[in-house]
């Protein structure tokens, strides 16, 4: 099976400064810390001249669109998740986002590749064994904005016409 690693194209313009009135703590966006969280949250962001919604924000937290938590919720069924309010309040932009996080795995393979120093990752190497069937899902110890998806979650939010995402394919051993 391929994996890809999923994130937000910086190429667009896009909502910037979420959480700017900090309605929400960053630091509790985990599997078990979204339970203190309401089921809707309304946060401030500033929307560029031009601006794009694109349907995966990673950026300060990751935030996924209605179509990717739908798709989300049909391969991960105890998947957690907060509404989240995105609200621009001198331009009067709105838009609804799904605030999740996503399992970590421990799969990262010995053939992971590292800069000289040892200190970034080159080329991240997952070992298939370790990550079972899940779907979606972030690695121990992979600081990137972003997350890693099996081939069918991928296929399935193209068919529903997902936007503004870059794929990056992922090596599996």
């Amino acid at each position: 099976m391929k994996y890809y690693f999923l994130e937000t194209d910086e190429r667009n313009k896009i909502p910037y400064a979420i959480n700017k009135n900090h309605a929400f703590d960053i630091r509790h966006v985990t599997k078990e810390g979204l339970a203190q969280f309401p089921r809707w949250n309304m946060t401030e962001m500033i929307f560029p001249q031009e601006g794009f919604f694109p349907d995966i924000l990673c950026r300060p937290c990751l935030l996924l669109s209605e179509t990717c938590i739908d798709v989300l919720m049909m391969y991960e069924v105890d998947a957690s998740y907060r509404g989240i309010k995105l609200w621009d309040r001198e331009k009067g932009v709105s838009a609804t986002y799904f605030l999740t996080a996503m399992e970590e795995i421990e799969c990262m393979a010995e053939e992971t590749i590292y800069n000289r120093t040892g200190n970034r990752i080159e080329q991240l190497v997952l070992d298939k064994e370790k990550i079972g069937n899940s779907a979606a899902f972030t690695v121990k110890g992979y600081k990137r904005n972003g997350f890693i998806a099996r081939l069918d979650y991928v296929e399935s939010i193209l068919r529903r016409e997902a936007r503004g995402i870059r794929f990056e394919e992922i090596y599996v051993r």
